[in-house]
């Protein structure tokens, strides 16, 4: 990763931002599609960056749809998406090509001026309200993820508000929140105004707590909606005996989906009518046809 956030250490430990070749992506997701795989997930610390370091400039937009010709898997999604490398070409071809979930992880990291300077993030608030704007109007539907860090070296009780008061604008699909950590070598680490850890913890919950009343009623309203599950495997439940993953809901850290049917196979990919919502995780019924 070429950003150097000052709070991570990660270009420090593996270098700059290097983009691994389109043959050679191209050639795994043949081999992995051969293997039986139903979805391929695009993954980096900087995905949107993608190609600005080979010869030719390739776009991550010119990857999604050569990954779309590959037969075999259903479902692409995208994860850590910049918000400042999110296009209008790219936005067009996650609307038109079916195999892309309408799904896309935007870490934003914070919504205050100041701290997103002091972050050394690009864009600043009104930026990321524009280009979250953009990206519903581009894709109706598109499930949002984000992730956020709360009590950054100065962050008063003020600016914090203010990033709850965001979370409860811009209601997010998903949205993970995390306590700043110091990390040795970083430029965050002997930055003055350190948040007590007690504190940390307080925001961090607050800011949980306020996703949570968000990712509920998005669930409920999910309620009678056909949607595709991805069935993963079992559970040990005798009412909802499967479990899987619909396309707004990634592997590991989204809700997930229990599913009520005689019989079904890990891999498959069957339409089913959501019945229940119990905060991050759906329960649905296999559709008839």
């Amino acid at each position: 990763c070429s950003n150097r956030c000052a709070y991570c250490v990660i270009p420090s430990i593996r270098g700059p931002f290097r983009s691994r070749p389109m043959a050679d992506i191209v050639a795994e997701a043949e081999r992995l599609a051969a293997e039986g795989a139903r979805e391929l997930i695009l993954i980096a610390q900087d995905t949107t960056g993608w190609g600005r370091d080979l010869r030719g400039r390739p776009t991550l937009n010119g990857l999604l749809k050569r990954l779309c010709a590959v037969e075999g898997p259903r479902w692409i999604r995208l994860l850590y998406a910049y918000p400042k490398n999110i296009t209008a070409e790219l936005l067009s071809t996650m609307a038109t090509e079916e195999k892309i979930c309408r799904y896309l992880d935007i870490p934003v990291q914070h919504i205050d001026d100041r701290i997103l300077r002091s972050m050394n993030r690009r864009g600043n608030s009104a930026f990321i309200r524009r280009k979250i704007a953009e990206i519903r109007e581009a894709v109706p539907g598109i499930a949002l993820r984000t992730s956020l860090i709360v009590g950054f070296p100065g962050e008063t009780e003020e600016q914090f508000e203010g990033l709850l008061r965001f979370v409860q604008e811009a209601r997010f699909e998903s949205l993970g929140v995390f306590p700043y950590s110091p990390e040795e070598g970083t430029a965050a680490e002997g930055m003055p105004g350190q948040v007590p850890q007690e504190e940390k913890r307080r925001r961090q919950g607050l800011v949980m707590e306020a996703q949570a009343a968000i990712a509920d009623e998005i669930g409920l309203a999910r309620i009678g909606a056909l949607e595709e599950v991805l069935i993963e495997g079992r559970t040990d439940r005798k009412d909802f005996p499967f479990r899987g993953r619909t396309r707004f809901q990634a592997p590991e850290i989204d809700g997930i989906t229990y599913v009520r049917a005689a019989e079904m196979t890990p891999g498959e990919i069957v339409r089913c009518r959501v019945t229940a919502a119990e905060l991050y995780d759906l329960y649905a019924e296999k559709a008839d046809g």
